[in-house]
């Protein structure tokens, strides 16, 4: 949709060949319309002259389940729902004009006309993102119309909500009509059917993201406040579809649950669903009873639009914070504690629990493998000493972060030096400050740097809710993230003005390679999308990718897990040869500083020789070359390859040019399988 000073442009030029320039001499904003003009043309609203646009329209709706014939229950295509809810993309000049051409991201969404509400928001958030949004929407149907629509449209992301009539109205509707056995009967053929559907969209997909709806617990129950007293009550029942529909997802890694029952405990079913005026399984949008349009109020669409949008950035690891950074005095507590201590703990006031609630949701990230550290104006010493004396099991403590810059310096040398040291660009850091003007200096002086903005009390929210700060799904690595980047610290520390090799051998470096199995995929995949320095190509990759590649005969996929006397840093490194090639590899930063990467690269590249070195006389390397991967740069040559001619390839000429793993100041093992312990 289009603002109304375009209209004359619209209809002068409508039927009539044009270019780009008779379209710019018409334009009411001159500065918009090359973005107006791309805009309708990639939506085909513009198409070059000669284009059959019936026979093209005639083809776009060929595949959809409304040309099949039958719908799922047999009925006749005219069945078929027809109606659009919603309100079409609305295109103005400033946003046109404000935004240059954003990512395309297409999304499939497969459900009622709730799916249908976000259709909308999601053009608008999408922009806001940096994302062009294209939306397509079917009804349910069968597994075969699934497929086909899937494989017609490509999309990034697949939406499913299961049909609202077949898995709701039965069990939301009919449920004060049944006994407890007919109903826990009808609850036993939903979920047979939840895992019939998820099985089939996840197969459908090969490999793209999957968004599975659950089911948002109505405002009001059929058995009103005695709900309990039935074995089969509609909290039961809620509760049981939803612990299906996780343990139906959680097997595909490409899947995940968009939580419409986390949304009603953040929004209020009345604030988003319809039950307290229409049926329990209509589950549509809030409505307003005076007004005869359906969905006229946009809450439930937007929730939704910003949960795809949410699962999607995390999914993809987009823009990922791996370091929060944190002020002390007024921020992590109330007052300055080198002066007031710790006193505040013995009380009940807000602040308290407010402070204790952001120490919590920091110990949260913790776990999932964000990286903490503290920037604070003060003396460090008084700081430090009287905090580790708090002792509280409440609070975070000292070591829970891994390094401290407490000193009288501007904040913004304090995060640059940080940055420095750990490996991070500003654009992977987040600050939480009290301070606006700290919060405006370091802005101002680390461009790109995420600043949390707003009052204190609403850094909770943030921090527990921004895709940013998700990692997928947890593992034992991630947990142990800051217990090994504080031991990479000490021994940065311990390697100043000591002989390379000695201080290696001090360490007692171990590194195992072994070829990754089955239940590594995810992790492998991991580092492979999260390590942006010690990286020969950057490749981001699936663990379904992952599957398919090793299916291929000529591929094998290595894992290199690294310990020394401070910490066991885990699975650490991936390396996948591939058709006589090294076409990634990828280490983590925390074992960077212990010159792992030429001993696992030879390790790796020597267990397909077959105890031959000459086969490997050919290999081939490469190093795809990005703003972040210096370290990764020389790794070929060091390891005994020569450059092949430009665009950054290499070859092993000499498999004799190899280095003898004995000779090198840290302990090699080589085994068949990455082992159970890996994470």
């Amino acid at each position: 949709m289009l603002d109304a000073p375009w209209e004359h442009v619209v209809r002068t030029l409508a039927g009539a060949p044009f270019d780009q320039k008779a379209f710019a001499a018409l334009a009411p904003d001159a500065s918009a319309a090359p973005a107006v003009f791309r805009a309708l043309t990639e939506r085909q609203l513009i198409v070059p002259d000669g284009t059959d646009e019936a026979a093209a329209l005639r083809a776009s709706f060929a595949d959809r389940p409304e040309s099949s014939g039958q719908d799922p229950a047999g009925v006749s295509a005219g069945s078929w729902p027809v109606t659009r809810y919603g309100l079409p993309q609305r295109l103005t000049s400033a946003a046109a004009a404000g935004r240059g051409p954003g990512e395309p991201v297409r999304v499939l969404l497969i459900g009622g006309c709730v799916t249908q509400f976000t259709e909308e928001p999601l053009h608008a958030l999408g922009q806001d993102l940096g994302l062009d949004v294209r939306t397509e929407h079917m009804w349910p149907g069968p597994s075969a119309e699934l497929v086909r629509a899937i494989a017609r449209s490509r999309p990034d992301v697949t939406v499913y909500q299961p049909g609202v009539q077949p898995f709701l109205t039965g069990l939301f509707d009919g449920a004060h009509t049944l006994g407890d056995e007919e109903r826990a009967r009808t609850l036993g053929l939903m979920k047979n059917a939840l895992t019939v559907a998820v099985r089939a969209l996840a197969e459908a997909l090969d490999g793209s993201l999957g968004l599975v709806h659950n089911f948002g617990p109505p405002a009001l129950s059929p058995f009103g406040r005695f709900d309990f007293a039935e074995e089969f009550g509609l909290r039961r029942v809620v509760a049981e579809l939803n612990a299906h529909v996780d343990h139906c997802v959680r097997r595909y890694a490409n899947l995940m649950v968009v939580d419409e029952e986390r949304l009603v405990a953040r929004h209020g079913a009345p604030a988003l669903f319809d039950d307290l005026v229409f049926p329990f399984g209509h589950h549509g949008g809030s409505v307003d009873p005076l007004d005869e349009r359906p969905h006229q109020l946009p809450a439930l669409g937007r929730a939704l639009a910003g949960e795809y949008l949410a699962c999607l950035r995390a999914h993809r690891a987009a823009g990922r914070i791996k370091l929060v950074v944190t002020d002390l005095d007024g921020t992590l507590w109330p007052g300055i504690a080198a002066d007031d201590g710790f006193g505040w703990l013995d009380s009940d006031a807000t602040s308290r629990w407010m402070h204790v609630g952001l120490h919590q949701a920091l110990s949260v990230l913790k776990s999932r493998g964000v990286l903490l550290a503290t920037s604070s104006k003060g003396d460090a010493h008084a700081t430090l000493g009287v905090w580790e004396k708090a002792g509280s099991r409440l609070l975070l403590s000292p070591d829970d972060f891994v390094l401290h810059r407490i000193t009288w310096e501007a904040k913004s040398a304090a995060i640059a030096d940080i940055c420095a040291r750990l490996g991070f660009a500003p654009e992977q850091v987040l600050f939480l400050d009290d301070n606006p003007v700290e919060r405006a200096e370091v802005a101002a002086a680390l461009p790109g740097l995420h600043v949390a903005d707003g009052p204190v009390h609403g850094f909770r929210e943030l921090l527990l809710s921004h895709p940013a700060l998700e990692g997928g799904r947890r593992t034992r690595e991630a947990a142990r993230r800051t217990e090994t980047t504080r031991a990479m610290l000490r021994r940065e520390e311990l390697a100043a003005d000591v002989d390379r090799d000695a201080f290696l051998r001090s360490l007692d470096v171990e590194v195992r390679v072994a070829r990754a199995g089955e239940e590594h995929l995810d992790r492998v995949a991991e580092l492979f999308n999260r390590t942006n320095q010690f990286t020969t190509t950057a490749w981001r990759t699936t663990p379904e990718e992952l599957r398919s590649v090793l299916a291929e005969p000529d591929a094998r996929l290595y894992t290199a897990r690294v310990s020394d006397r401070f910490a066991d840093y885990g699975m650490t490194g991936a390396c996948l040869v591939r058709g006589g090639e090294v076409a990634a590899f990828a280490l983590s930063c925390r074992v960077i500083g212990l010159d792992v990467a030429v001993p696992f690269l030879v390790a790796a590249v020597r267990d397909g020789s077959d105890a031959d070195p000459a086969r490997l006389a050919g290999l081939g390397g490469r190093i795809a070359v990005t703003d972040r991967n210096t370290p990764a740069r020389e790794l070929f040559l060091n390891a005994g390859f020569t450059a092949d001619g430009g665009e950054g390839r290499y070859v092993l000429t000499d498999p004799g040019r190899l280095p003898e793993l004995s000779a090198l100041p840290l302990k090699v093992v080589l085994g068949t399988a990455a082992g159970p312990g890996a994470p």
